[in-house]
């Protein structure tokens, strides 16, 4: 089959081949059809908020492809935005994070976003507290352990989508999941500081080796994993712009996800 060409302003070139790189979604517009390789990289999950426990969001999907076919035309591009940053007012108040949108090409390639990190889980006029897993997604969020009474339970992270992320991590005794990596899965509770988000992926499209799509941290000061991830704790923050990635399980606010990205790269 014949090279695909597209006609935008080159991001950027090397030997043998130029790419084009979308941080937000538009449009390519193709005037040969043919093959290509592709980066479509989800928007990460955003992390939960509570005082007391909270997972670390998932990582959006890394879908690489090779030899991909794209017909000539203004193909529609949409880059998802990452799952947003949770607030509440304190106390035994909290939130559970929001899972990334998905990333994708002209409608026939398809990346999901991120799952979202937990909180462990307050009942009205009720003195114990709820662990909550996390959620599923691309890659998985973290689960949120519950110290009291008998509602003190572990429970698992989100689920990952295989070959395109890994499951979050569990919450247990010694603390809360982080949140997975399109390169790993996000590591299970464990004492301050706390659980890391699982490492990205890395992929050498645009010439040179970048990792990206790291799992955010969880509560108590977990660090986010390579590419991206945003560190959890009192003050979680974000996924980095741009790599899917997840953010970081937080106290009162949660660390937002990091949106997707979209590359295309051809021979020239």
């Amino acid at each position: 089959a014949s090279t695909a060409n597209f006609t935008d302003t080159a991001t950027g070139t090397y030997t043998g081949y130029k790419y084009l790189t979308l941080t937000s979604s538009g449009t390519v517009t193709i005037d040969r059809a043919g093959t290509c390789d592709m980066l479509i990289i989800g928007g990460g999950g955003s992390g939960g908020a509570s005082g007391s426990g909270a997972g670390g969001g998932g990582a959006g999907g890394h879908l690489e492809l090779t030899g991909v076919y794209l017909p000539a035309g203004t193909l529609t591009c949409v880059v998802g935005d990452g799952g947003a940053a949770m607030s509440h007012s304190g106390g035994n108040n909290t939130m559970g994070g929001k899972t990334g949108i998905p990333s994708s090409v002209n409608g026939q390639y398809y990346s999901p976003g991120g799952g979202s990190g937990n909180p462990n889980q307050f009942t009205y006029n009720f003195a114990g507290s709820y662990s909550q897993s996390g959620n599923n997604g691309a890659s998985g969020g973290g689960g949120a352990y519950a110290a009291t009474g008998s509602s003190s339970v572990n429970l698992a992270g989100g689920l990952g989508v295989s070959g395109l992320g890994f499951a979050g991590g569990d919450a247990n005794s010694s603390g809360n999941g982080a949140g997975g990596g399109a390169g790993a899965a996000g590591g299970n509770g464990v004492a301050a500081p706390g659980a890391t988000g699982g490492a990205g992926k890395s992929s050498s499209i645009t010439g040179s080796a970048v990792t990206r799509a790291g799992g955010g941290g969880a509560y108590s000061a977990g660090a986010g994993g390579s590419g991206g991830g945003g560190a959890g704790g009192s003050t979680a923050t974000a996924g980095t712009a741009n790599t899917g990635s997840g953010g970081g399980g937080g106290s009162t606010t949660s660390g937002a996800g990091g949106s997707g990205v979209i590359i295309i790269r051809v021979v020239v």
